[in-house]
C-alpha cells in the first residue's frame, strides 16, 4: 500500500537521526519505518521550516521517503502562527499527490488533517477513494477538562475533521470519550497508544554518569522528562522536594531550546528551586539526544510526573522500558500506560503534597518499587512496542480501504484475525 502521511508540523528526520523531537515527530518516524518494514511505501510530507531542508525526495529509511513542501516562512512557526499557513501546505500537498497518487492519506494533527482533506479534494487526479485517516494526539476538549486553555475554533475544526475522516486514532479511551461528546460515534474511533523502541529503551544497560547527577548511593533519585510550562507540572516537582529531603531530581526539559542558561521558563524554575532551598537538590537539564536518554533514565530509581495533561504519554512509557516504577498523574494517556498499584501509582491532581506522599510510599517500600519496575517494564514490552502500534494502526487502514467485490469475506475476516494475532504477540 501508498501511504501519504501528512504530518505539517512533525518533521521526521531529527527523530530518525536520534535528536531531541517533539512527540508528534518521534510518532511520525517510528510508525512510518514500521509500516514500512511491514511492506508499505510510506511518504511524509512535512512543511519547509528551514532554507536547508532538501528539495524533492529525502530517503528516510527503506520503503520511507521525506518530502518538505513550501508553505509559509521557511522557519520554524510559534503555536500561534501553525493555521496561517494550512491553506497553501494543503495546496502543495494536492500537487505533489499529483505525481505521486496515494491509496490513503493518515494525518499527524489536526492541521495536518485539514490540509489532507484539500489535497484530496483539489487533486488534478481522483483520490475521492483514497481514505483519509485521522490521528489526534490531543484534542481541546480534553485539555480544558485538565485546566488548559479553551480553544474554540480548533474544538469545532477537530469535531469536523472527526466527522469527514473516514477512521479517527486517538492516544487515549479519554479522547475517545471527548469526541463521542461532541457526536463522533464509538466505532469510527480507535485508541492506538503512543509507541516505545524497546530495543532502545530497556532495563539491560549502563547508566548515565553525567557530572550533574550525585552517586546512585548516595540519595534515591527521581527523574521527569517534561515542559517547564506550568502544564507541565515542574513547578510542582520542585515544590514537592521540601517534603523529600531525602531525594535528589533531575529535570530534563522538553523546549525546543537545548541552552537552559538562557531559556526563560528554566530561569523560573532554578529562581523556585533557589527560593524553596532545593537548588542543591534540584537539577535542570535541556533535552536530552535519543542515544543517551535511555542511560540517563536508568541512573534513577524512580520516574515522576505532575503534568496536568499529558496527551501523549511518551517519556512515561520510556521510562516503564527502561525498569521504572512510575509515579504521575492520571490524566491523559497515562492511566492507559500506567495500572495503578501494579507499575506505579497514578495521582489524581499532582499537587506538591500528593507526589511527595506517593513518592515516599514507592521509595520507603523497596520490595514494591522492584515489583513496580518490573511490572512496567513488562508492560512496556507487550503493549507499547512501535512493531504492536504499526499493526494496530495497519487494521484501521484495512477497515477504511474500499472493499474488494472479488475478496470473499472469509479472507477479509481472516486477514482480519493475522493482523489481531500480530498485535497481540509483537515481535520483540
Amino acid at each position: 500500500m501508498k501511504i501519504a502521511m501528512v504530518a505539517e508540523h512533525a518533521n521526521p528526520l531529527p527523530a530518525h537521526r536520534g535528536e531531541p523531537s517533539c512527540p508528534a515527530s518521534l510518532h511520525a518516524c517510528a510508525l512510518s519505518r514500521q509500516l514500512a518494514k511491514r511492506g508499505h511505501k510510506v511518504t511524509v510530507y512535512s512543511r519547509r521550516s528551514d532554507p536547508e531542508q532538501p528539495e524533492g525526495r529525502t530517503r528516510m529509511a527503506r520503503g520511507v521517503s521525506v518530502v518538505y513542501l513550501d508553505a509559509g516562512p521557511s522557519r520554524p512557526l510559534g503555536r500561534d502562527e501553525h493555521t496561517e499557513h494550512t491553506g497553501a501546505f494543503g495546496s502543495a500537498l494536492a500537487n505533489a499527490l499529483d505525481e505521486d497518487a496515494p491509496d490513503l492519506l493518515h494525518a499527524v494533527d489536526w492541521t495536518s488533517g485539514l490540509a489532507a482533506l484539500h489535497a484530496r479534494a483539489h487533486s488534478g487526479k481522483d483520490l475521492g477513494s483514497a481514505p483519509v485517516i485521522q490521528t489526534f494526539h490531543s484534542v481541546n476538549a480534553s485539555e480544558q477538562r485538565s485546566g488548559l486553555p479553551e480553544r474554540p475554533e480548533r474544538t469545532r475544526m477537530e469535531t469536523v475533521l472527526a466527522a469527514r475522516a473516514d477512521h479517527v486514532l486517538v492516544n487515549s479511551t479519554d479522547q475517545k470519550g471527548e469526541l463521542a461528546r461532541l457526536g463522533v460515534p464509538r466505532y469510527q474511533v480507535s485508541v492506538v497508544p503512543f509507541g516505545v523502541d524497546t530495543d532502545h529503551f530497556s532495563v539491560e544497560g549502563s547508566a548515565s554518569t553525567e557530572h550533574w547527577q550525585r552517586r546512585r548511593e548516595e540519595s534515591p533519585r527521581l527523574v521527569s522528562v517534561t515542559s517547564l510550562t506550568e502544564p507541565g507540572g515542574a513547578g510542582r516537582l520542585v515544590e514537592a522536594m521540601t517534603r523529600l529531603p531525602e531525594a535528589e531530581l533531575l529535570i530534563v526539559s522538553t523546549s525546543q531550546n537545548r541552552d537552559v542558561a538562557v531559556d526563560e521558563d528554566a530561569r523560573g524554575i532554578e529562581l523556585l528551586a533557589k527560593e524553596a532551598g532545593v537548588d542543591d537538590r534540584v537539577h535542570l537539564t535541556g533535552p536530552v539526544d535519543r542515544k543517551e536518554l535511555p542511560r540517563l533514565l536508568r541512573s534513577a530509581d524512580v520516574y515522576v510526573s505532575a503534568a496536568s495533561y499529558d496527551p501523549f504519554g511518551g517519556a512515561v512509557v520510556e521510562a516503564m522500558a527502561c525498569g521504572l516504577p512510575v509515579v504521575a498523574t492520571a490524566t491523559g494517556a497515562v492511566p492507559g500506560a500506567v495500572l495503578h498499584r501494579t507499575s506505579g501509582v497514578l495521582m489524581r491532581f499532582g499537587r506538591p503534597d500528593e507526589v511527595a506522599r506517593a513518592v515516599r510510599s514507592v521509595l520507603n517500600t523497596p520490595t514494591m518499587s522492584s515489583a513496580f519496575g518490573i511490572a512496567a517494564a513488562d508492560r512496556a514490552r507487550s503493549r507499547f512496542t512501535w512493531q504492536r502500534i504499526a499493526v494496530e494502526t495497519e487494521l484501521a487502514y484495512q477497515r477504511s480501504l474500499p472493499q474488494q467485490p472479488e475478496q470473499e469475506d472469509s479472507d477479509e475476516d481472516d486477514a482480519d484475525l493475522s493482523l489481531l494475532s500480530a498485535a497481540a504477540h509483537p515481535q520483540r
